[in-house]
């Protein structure tokens, strides 16, 4: 893929330069007695972004057949505003960097372009075999996929 590149998804989801920006759906359950948005979804939907995003560097089915997998490690949220049912929130994650064998995702979803929430996830790959961190680069795992 080239560094300015598009790729369409469905959903309203696209990728470009390490980022995926998504439409992001609120369920009638995702509502808490307060009217917004249950902080648990906002974790969903930071799983479903990274899933999606990394899906698009390497396969998720490959990375389990080389016995690796992604692992969280931390995730730093903020919640700014409150989204409730009818909302139509905006996506966005960014796969940051890779160093040390940690991969950092930004991620961020706006209502109206204001800034609902945000987080910071750091995350590693782990060898299923030794239970043990890969710390090497990354294009090595990417490239057995190929």
């Amino acid at each position: 893929m080239k560094s300015n590149e598009t790729i369409p998804l469905s959903n309203n989801i696209c990728t470009e330069n390490n980022t995926l920006v998504t439409t992001l759906l609120v369920n009638t359950y995702d509502i808490d007695i307060a009217g917004h948005v249950n902080n648990i979804v906002y974790i969903r939907w930071l799983e479903d972004m990274r899933t999606k995003l990394f899906e698009q560097l390497y396969s998720l089915s490959n990375l389990l057949q080389n016995n690796y997998y992604l692992v969280v490690i931390s995730c730093d949220t903020k919640y700014k505003k409150a989204i409730k049912l009818f909302d139509i929130p905006i996506g966005t994650m960014k796969l940051q960097s890779y160093s040390h064998g940690v991969l950092i995702f930004n991620a961020e979803i706006k209502i109206n372009n204001n800034t609902a929430f945000s987080a910071i996830q750091r995350c590693v790959l782990m060898n299923l075999e030794d239970n043990k961190m890969f710390f090497g680069d990354i294009s090595e795992i990417i490239s057995l996929q190929y």
